[in-house]
């Protein structure tokens, strides 16, 4: 089970592509791994997300999900080997 104290953070990115190639290359090695995506701006700012109060004019489109994927700590050497070649 993956926790705070047993996992580290693999990759951090708002790139869709990058973020699925990453995943098929660990559960191709059998490395287990948890992901989280986060809508950058449906954050919670008190008076609204920053969505309702701003809109999203201007926003890139495919930087709206940041797209983050951990491992346990005794695989991290061997992901980030795997995911630079």
């Amino acid at each position: 089970m993956f926790t705070f104290f047993n996992s580290e953070s693999l990759w951090m990115g708002t790139d869709l592509q990058v973020f699925s190639h990453l995943r098929a290359v660990l559960k191709a090695n059998q490395i287990p791994y948890k992901h989280k995506v986060s809508n950058r701006l449906g954050q919670w700012n008190g008076a609204g997300t920053t969505r309702g109060r701003m809109g999203s004019t201007g926003f890139p489109s495919d930087q709206m999900y940041q797209y983050e994927i951990f491992v346990y700590k005794k695989d991290l050497e061997k992901a980030r080997y795997l995911i630079r070649q």
